[in-house]
């Protein structure tokens, strides 16, 4: 038996209990040195404890890894986005300047051939009102000079009569009753009545010169009225064709000088006018003339439209029917008449019609074509009526009334208007071209491409058509 020692044990129950001896009667002997449960499994725990630790650090930085790349990913793809919003802001902000320096840049241009063209306008203006102003003065002078060297002509002759009478009265007081008259008083009493007799002569022709002259005057007012007007037109015509393009004043425009004057001295004529033609002579279309119509083509001048439609008009002329060729100008707003004007002056130019092309749209034909009755009352304008759909009966038979009236009131040729769809009745003051459906009424007409078949072609294929139109 081995001497006894006290110990102690406390268990792991016992952690916060207070260390308690044994006391002598509770001595028992140390028990042989062996490991204890706890002494095994502290390693595996503290290894599991480490790989705990271990992984949960692993964890853990792995999640940090993870929050700091994808807030890392976020703030990239927001710097992305604001650069791209920035860069379209900046982009569209570019183009918002662009086009407002472009737009200002064109109002500049515009304004600058507007005033350009205004100037042109005004200039060429100012220049017929001064030579109409130096005519009148270099004509006042002249008449002023001529009736002063009359004047003193005439001063002259009465002075020389005068003077002669006095003579006479002089040599017959000389001479008493019943005294023989001397043969130098006789001859110069001859010389006197015969001069008296040149005298009055003479007085009676100048009195028949200056009736003459009256009615000259008289005359060239009245062909003013048509000559000098559409003179002054096809003049701004010719400078605006060559200047850039600019409005040409109507030659019955009340405003010029030219005109106002005219109209004036109208009333001074006393024989009617003659009634008006078409460009190449007669007042009917069919069948003396077959129409050959050209569209005009945007971004192609008028010269060369008016070019091309008599090269191709020209292929169409035969034997018995000469060919007229026409202009199609598309119209819209009829406050701008402008263009139609410069137009007309061009293919007046060249003798062709003007075939104004007005759509119709959702008012009614008569309302849509009222604003270019002005343009209408010309005689060389005709009008066709731009709609896809045939036109209802009750419209037709108004446009085509509307339109009889206009040429009848202004004494105008036979007027040519082209429709969609059939027509019952045409008046005779029009030729109307139906297109599509043409009765017996109407005139043949056919609608072909530009550039599509040529007059050997169309004019080969009976019955020939009166009416030709290229759109």
């Amino acid at each position: 038996m081995v001497a006894g020692t006290r110990w102690w044990r406390r268990t792991d129950a016992e952690i916060d209990a207070e260390d308690v001896w044994g006391g002598p009667d509770e001595v028992t002997l140390a028990p042989a040195p062996r490991d204890s449960p706890d002494d095994t499994e502290r390693p595996t725990r503290e290894q599991a404890e480490r790989q705990a630790r271990e992984h949960a650090d692993r964890e853990s930085r792995e999640q940090a890894e993870q929050e700091a790349r994808e807030q890392a990913e976020q703030e990239a793809r927001e710097q992305a986005e604001r650069e791209a919003r920035e860069q379209a802001e900046r982009e569209a902000r570019e183009h918002a300047e662009r086009e407002a320096r472009e737009h200002a840049e064109r109002e500049a241009r515009e304004h600058a051939e507007r005033e350009a063209r205004e100037h042109a306008e005004r200039e060429a203006r100012e220049q017929a009102e001064r030579e109409a102003r130096e005519q009148a003065e270099r004509e006042a002078r002249e008449r002023a000079e001529r009736e002063a060297r009359e004047r003193a002509e005439q001063e002259a002759r009465e002075e020389a009569e005068r003077e002669a009478r006095e003579k006479a009265e002089q040599e017959r007081v000389a001479t008493l009753p019943g005294e023989a008259v001397s043969p130098s008083v006789a001859r110069a009493a001859a010389t006197r009545d015969e001069a008296a007799r040149k005298a009055a002569k003479a007085d009676r022709r100048r009195r028949r010169r200056r009736v003459l002259l009256i009615f000259l005057v008289a005359l060239l007012a009245v062909a003013a009225v048509w000559i000098v007007p559409r003179l002054i037109a096809l003049a701004l015509a010719v400078v605006t064709a060559l200047g850039g393009g600019s409005v040409v004043v109507p030659a019955d425009d009340p405003t010029t000088p030219v005109a106002a004057a005219s109209a004036a001295g109208a009333d001074l004529a006393a024989a009617p006018a003659p009634r008006q033609e078409l460009p190449r002579g007669g007042t009917t279309i069919a069948p003396e003339h077959r129409v050959v119509v050209l569209r005009a083509t945007p971004g192609v001048s008028a010269e060369e439209t008016a070019d091309r439609v008599e090269a191709t008009a020209t292929a169409f002329g035969t034997s018995d029917r000469d060919a007229l060729p026409a202009v199609e100008l598309p119209v819209a707003d009829g406050g701008r008449g402008g263009a139609a004007w410069q137009q007309l002056a061009l293919t007046r130019a060249h003798r062709q019609l003007l075939v104004l092309a007005v759509p119709t749209g959702p008012t009614r034909v008569v309302e849509a074509v009222a604003p270019w009755e002005r343009l209408l009352r010309e005689p060389d304008v005709g009008l066709a009526l731009d709609t896809a759909m045939p036109l209802p009966p009750e419209e037709l038979g108004a446009v085509t009334g509307w339109l009889a009236d206009v040429v009848r009131s202004a004494d105008l040729p036979q007027k040519l208007l082209v429709v969609t769809g059939p027509i019952s009745a045409v008046p005779a003051e029009l030729a109307v071209v139906a297109i599509g459906e043409a009765g017996p009424p109407a005139l043949r007409g056919t609608v072909l491409p530009l550039g599509g078949p040529g007059a050997r072609e169309v004019l080969a294929t009976p019955p020939a058509p009166d009416v030709v139109l290229y759109r």
